[in-house]
C-alpha cells in the first residue's frame, strides 16, 4: 500500500470461508484500511460490540513482554503485535465430584465438590493487509506464542467475567483459507490456570 491508498477487506467472506455459518453470528461485514503518513487508519463496519470482542494476550520476558492484540485491527507492528479481527471463543467447564452410589437405590451422595478449570477453544484468522500474500510474519508470531512454555496473561471482558487472568495452551492448528491466499485460520485449545504463590517457611 502507498500513502492515501485505501483497500476494503471483506471480513465476512473470510470468516465464512474459514468457519462457515459462525461468521454470520458475529455480524462482521467489512473494514476499510487507509495508509496515510505511514500510519494505518481503520474503519470497521459491523454490528458487534468492540469492547466485548477486544482481547489482549501477554507473554514472554517480564521486562519486555510480547503483546498480541485481537480486534484492534492494526495495533502497530512496531511492538510485534498481531493484526487480527475478533476471535471466536468457546468456554466450557465441568465439576470435579466424588460420587458414591447408595446401596440398594438410585440415590447418589456427593462426598466432595470441586470445579475444574475452564476449557477454552479459540479460533481466529490472520490477514496480510499490506501485500495480500501468505501472512508468514503473523504465523511466525502465532508459533512463538504457542512455543511459550509458561502461562499467558489474558485481558478482555470475556475473560474478566469468568475470573480468568492466565491461560496455558494445549495445542494449535494452522490452516489455509480456500479462496484467500492472504488469510490463514488458526485454532488454539487452552485451559485457565491460576498463578501459584506460596512461601516455604518451614521446609522441614
Amino acid at each position: 500500500m502507498t500513502n492515501g491508498e485505501s483497500i476494503v477487506i471483506n471480513l465476512a467472506a473470510r470468516y465464512a470461508a474459514a468457519f462457515g455459518v459462525m461468521a454470520i453470528s458475529n455480524k462482521i461485514n467489512q473494514a476499510v484500511v487507509t495508509l496515510e503518513d505511514n500510519k494505518y487508519n481503520i474503519e470497521v463496519y459491523e454490528d458487534f460490540d468492540p469492547d466485548f470482542e477486544e482481547i489482549k494476550m501477554t507473554f514472554g520476558d517480564v521486562k519486555n513482554p510480547i503483546k498480541l492484540f485481537f480486534a484492534k485491527m492494526l495495533e502497530g507492528s512496531a511492538d510485534g503485535s498481531i493484526y487480527a479481527p475478533p476471535l471466536m471463543i468457546n468456554f466450557s467447564r465441568e465439576k470435579n465430584l466424588i460420587e458414591t452410589q447408595v446401596s440398594g437405590g438410585d440415590m447418589v451422595v456427593i462426598e466432595r465438590w470441586g470445579t475444574k478449570p475452564w476449557n477454552i477453544e479459540i479460533r481466529g484468522i490472520l490477514i496480510d493487509v499490506d501485500n495480500h500474500n501468505y501472512p508468514s510474519k503473523k504465523v511466525d508470531q502465532l508459533c512463538r506464542l504457542f512455543e511459550h512454555n509458561n502461562t499467558i496473561e489474558v485481558e478482555g471482558i470475556q475473560f474478566i467475567e469468568k475470573n480468568i487472568k492466565n491461560i496455558y495452551l494445549r495445542d494449535v492448528s494452522i490452516t489455509p483459507v480456500e479462496g484467500f491466499q492472504d488469510t490463514i485460520q488458526f485454532a488454539l485449545n487452552a485451559s485457565a490456570i491460576n498463578e501459584v504463590n506460596f512461601t516455604l517457611i518451614n521446609p522441614e
